[in-house]
């Protein structure tokens, strides 16, 4: 997923500029380096947590993937003395399981009520007449068609049939997680410190994560679900933030556009290759948890955010911690600019005071809706973030419908996030960040819908979702430009934060609109593909953002978008 923000002017980072009076944090990230060896060594750890993103995000679609199943007749194979016949288990299987008339294949979950006295008869005398028995739910437990697959948590606790619901559960407790979260290492990075909350979301990513192939009980499995929830994008979005407050403004882009797309694409290729060969989800899980061992290393390579510290009024640990990356870059600071450095990070932080000491009026997220444009474009803006975020959730998580290999049709699916978010890196700019939304959002609509018509044709109905998902990729990647760039800087943060919560609820519903297909393939085609086309034309209703001066102030907010031309393309401005 790519994150393109719109930022100012290029600064200089030339060393030779030392002299120049130094304005405010920019100045300062150009005299120490905005882009030497410790940026990019942020971007390697940011490269790493991105890979941990794609396992939060993309290994339950393994672990949570239900096989072909139908009634186990092991025990009553056992009871009839069957061994002793001359007929084997798969005859029994045949008399016994009913055909379901809406798929043509054996009924995976009814079995017909015959006495075992009266199964051999039925065998020896000819199977026609077992369906004037009655069915039952299966009595004896289910056998699961593995061959060529893997054990999973669906087979390991049986939640197929009447307890098919617990699956999709469990992921929605998830997102129920990741909502309390936000809320709660939210304000432990704005309190404690950007590493103090990375760090606790990584150990409660581990810790859950190595724990959860142990819970053998549906509540435990929940319950571990929900607190891994609470990690989750946490532990990626507030590095993210540190990582973007100490590169300059024209790399900006690319620490955070680079690791998502390389990150995210190779841990979700090579993951279902791995679970191959282990043919057991709760060894790949170890596996993959583990590796958030190798963060225990960071505190040697990664800093606490200057700007943080300078916003706590720590002012002498925000310096101290600005010569330890000026000594990782190889550069070196004059003493005599130590006052004006330290007098730059004080002002530059405490913006909530005026010239003659008193206290101003920090600016309130309810200000968002207390005027006509700036209330339109933040709803809109939150509902199409929402939407967007959940559609793409339930599109990665609609390939375990697939009559498919899981193998190639997860890794596909992942490998499509590479081409998107290059893209995507082009496009916001040509096309808009408007215009890219609605594009996207439309074309992935349309190939879900032609999905729900052709869900006869296993191949065709495969390549179709994975045009609808290359699609729904991009379409995210302009959601998250735009809602970092549409919302005033002086209540970004509490914007972004309320946008982040309500796509926590549309992360709940993406598992169920994927287990409608039980009930019939299409209509999860049907719900995502309807949902997208309403976004397209939601989207399309907000404010280019692309080259665009980004509202700084409430009242940049109210006229943000006034006079812009129904038309408008970055593309098409440039060449006229």
């Amino acid at each position: 997923m790519v994150v393109s923000v719109t930022t100012g002017p290029e600064r200089a980072s030339s060393p030779f500029q030392k002299e120049t009076p130094l304005a405010n944090f920019e100045d300062i990230l150009s005299l120490v380096g905005g882009w030497c060896r410790y940026q990019k060594t942020v971007l390697i750890f940011f490269f790493v947590t991105c890979l941990f993103l794609a396992y939060a995000s993309y290994t339950p679609v393994l672990f949570l993937y239900t096989p072909d199943h139908f009634c186990s007749v092991d025990q009553i194979w056992d009871s009839a003395g069957s061994k002793e016949l001359s007929w084997d288990k798969e005859d029994l299987t045949n008399l016994l399981i009913p055909i379901d008339q809406s798929t043509g294949k054996r009924s995976q979950c009814q079995i017909y009520d015959i006495p075992t006295e009266k199964v051999g008869d039925l065998i020896l005398f000819g199977k026609q007449n077992e369906s004037h028995f009655g069915t039952i739910p299966c009595p004896h437990g289910w056998y699961y068609n593995t061959t060529g697959l893997f054990s999973s948590v669906i087979t390991d606790m049986d939640w197929v049939c009447d307890d098919a619901w617990r699956g999709p559960f469990s992921q929605s407790i998830f997102s129920v997680g990741a909502l309390f979260g936000t809320l709660i290492l939210g304000y432990v990075a704005d309190t404690f410190g950007r590493l103090s909350a990375w760090y606790a979301a990584n150990l409660l990513l581990m810790v859950t994560g190595l724990v959860t192939p142990f819970m053998t009980e549906f509540i435990g499995f929940s319950t571990l679900r929900f607190l891994q929830g609470m990690s989750y994008d946490s532990f990626f979005s507030i590095f993210y933030v540190l990582a973007m407050e100490c590169v300059s403004c024209d790399k900006r882009a690319l620490i955070g556009n680079l690791a998502l797309a390389v990150g995210m694409t190779v841990a979700g290729c090579y993951e279902p290759w791995v679970l191959y060969y282990l043919q057991d989800w709760k060894i790949l899980n170890l596996i993959l948890y583990a590796q958030v061992t190798v963060l225990m290393i960071s505190p040697w390579f990664v800093f606490e955010s200057i700007r943080w510290l300078a916003s706590q009024g720590r002012i002498d640990e925000a310096y101290e911690t600005l010569l330890k990356i000026v000594k990782v870059n190889g550069r070196e600071i004059k003493p005599g600019l130590e006052s004006q450095i330290k007098r730059v990070l004080a002002n530059d932080e405490k913006t909530n005071i005026q010239k003659d000491g008193e206290e101003k009026e920090q600016p309130a997220f309810l200000d968002l809706v207390k005027t006509p444009n700036l209330r339109k474009n933040f709803i809109i803006m939150a509902l199409v973030f929402m939407l967007t975020y959940g559609l793409f959730d339930a599109n990665v998580r609609i390939i375990g419908n697939l009559d498919q290999s899981i193998y190639i049709t997860f890794t596909i699916s992942s490998f499509l996030e590479l081409p998107a978010d290059l893209l995507a890196i082009w496009g916001l700019d040509a096309i808009g960040r408007r215009w890219s939304a609605f594009i996207s959002m439309f074309l992935s609509g349309i190939a879900m819908g032609v999905g729900a018509l052709l869900t006869d044709y296993p191949l065709v109905v495969t390549i179709i979702t994975m045009v609808g998902r290359f699609f729904i990729t991009y379409a995210l990647n302009t959601a998250m430009s735009i809602l970092m760039e549409i919302v005033p800087t002086v209540v970004r943060g509490q914007g972004v934060a309320v946008a982040r919560l309500m796509s926590c609820l549309s992360i709940f519903c993406s598992p169920y609109i994927v287990f409608t297909g039980t009930f019939h393939k299409s209509i999860p085609y049907i719900i995502i593909g309807v949902l997208n086309v309403l976004t397209a034309f939601l989207a399309i209703l907000l404010p280019e953002t692309a080259h665009e001066d980004l509202p700084d102030t409430l009242e940049d907010g109210r006229n943000f978008g006034k006079g812009q031309d129904f038309w408008h393309m970055p593309c098409l401005k440039k060449k006229n």
